[in-house]
């Protein structure tokens, strides 16, 4: 959304100026004449302060926001309050301010003539593909309210797989954490006190030691430098896994290959696949065209372009269980399960517990997921503990020795 500087006459015929957000000059010109004023010059305001202004970049819409939404809307419009007067209540009533902007941008458009799933899909940011068609088959159907409560179970399901991921890596994260912050005090501090009595004692010094006392003043002296390259070596590795296609396709195959974090990304992708797939299919879309969304929708890009191969063998007759039972990525469990749903003419409703099952199974990895990472993070950060202490004791040890 940009903003307009106009100049036009009000109702009373007098000269008015000021500004408008809008996506276009034409929308600008309607949302004008809905506040009685007859525009006669409409400019894009290229101020670039204004610009920066615009430019949301903290502007965040959690799941539960978004889950809050669906809720409201839906209650609202099964209710019979119109679709415009809807909106308007959910942006003066949200307490959030990335929230108040989307309904009031959703808002405008409504009130200029664009359909919700048309308003929804300008903020792309916030919404999915998958969302943006669901509630365009539920205003085609009729039964918006219901697709809004469908999808506000989804975003439901959605946040509680997070949570449970989120909530099992937190523990090991801050053991992770505080370790790290333990071994650089070490380097910072106490090693550089040490070193000067290791030159007192005029011994030679081990190896691990010379390595340890190097990398400390390596820190000490250049740490400014080694934080702006740790930051530009992140940086970089995040350019490349997000952007660069074949080291990003490498990097995923390589999750669903690791030992522990590759079940969950296996089963977490299965989930979402199968309750995003079978949610399209009871809002009526097509299995061509519900496959291809949750090709766009999935991040993993192994199990998109594998997703993409099985929509091209659907395309060309086939049915949906048979391209996923060759699959090397989908168990067998689920391509049985869903020639059932196919055979019953229940495909949605199967693969709605095609994803509760995966669901299950990642709330019961994720309870036990704490005690199998926190030994291996205790291992390796007690091997570098471990290096600096003997680093430090064995010259110390030595030159006892020497004085007997």
């Amino acid at each position: 959304m940009a903003r307009f500087k106009y100049t036009g006459k009000d109702g009373s015929g007098n000269m008015t100026k000021g500004y408008v957000s809008a996506f276009s000059e034409e929308e600008a010109a309607v949302l004008l004449g809905k506040n009685k004023i007859t525009p006669i010059v409409i400019t894009k305001d290229n101020n670039i302060l204004v610009r920066i202004k615009d430019i949301h970049l903290f502007d965040h819409l959690s799941l539960t926001d978004k889950m809050m939404f669906c809720e409201e809307l839906s209650t609202l419009i099964n209710a019979g309050v119109p679709l415009a007067q809807s909106i308007s209540i959910i942006k003066e009533q949200t307490q959030k301010g990335t929230m108040k902007k989307i309904a009031a941008n959703l808002l405008g458009d409504i009130e200029g003539g664009q359909s919700l799933s048309g308003a929804l899909e300008k903020q792309g940011r916030f919404f999915s593909p998958v969302f943006v068609n669901m509630v365009k088959t539920g205003e085609t159907s009729g039964t918006l309210d219901e697709t809004l409560r469908d999808l506000a179970v989804q975003t439901e399901k959605d946040h509680d797989l997070v949570s449970k991921i989120r909530g099992a890596m937190t523990y090991p994260a801050v053991i992770l954490v505080v370790m790290t912050g333990a071994i650089i005090f070490l380097m910072v501090k106490v090693v550089p006190a040490i070193s000067g009595l290791f030159d007192e004692l005029g011994a030679t010094l081990p190896l691990t030691t010379r390595i340890m006392i190097a990398a400390s003043r390596i820190m000490v002296h250049d740490g400014i430098f080694l934080a702006i390259g740790a930051i530009a070596v992140i940086a970089g590795i995040y350019f490349a896994l997000t952007r660069v296609a074949p080291i990003q396709k490498s990097f995923h195959a390589a999750i669903l290959k690791a030992p522990i974090i590759g079940k969950i990304s296996l089963r977490f992708n299965l989930a979402r696949f199968s309750r995003t797939l079978g949610s399209l299919l009871g809002s009526g879309v097509s299995v061509l065209e519900a496959l291809e969304i949750v090709s766009h929708s999935t991040k993993n890009v192994i199990f998109s372009n594998e997703i993409e191969q099985v929509k091209e063998r659907v395309k060309n007759g086939a049915p949906l269980a048979e391209p996923l039972k060759q699959s090397k990525i989908f168990p067998v469990m689920v391509s049985q399960m869903i020639g059932v749903g196919e055979e019953t003419g229940n495909l949605d409703k199967m693969l709605i517990k095609v994803a509760e099952f995966y669901e299950r199974q990642i709330e019961s990895f994720t309870k036990n997921l704490s005690s199998i990472i926190e030994p291996i993070i205790m291992l390796i950060v007690g091997v570098a503990v471990g290096f600096i202490i003997v680093s430090i004791i064995t010259p110390i040890y030595q030159a006892t020795q020497n004085i007997k």
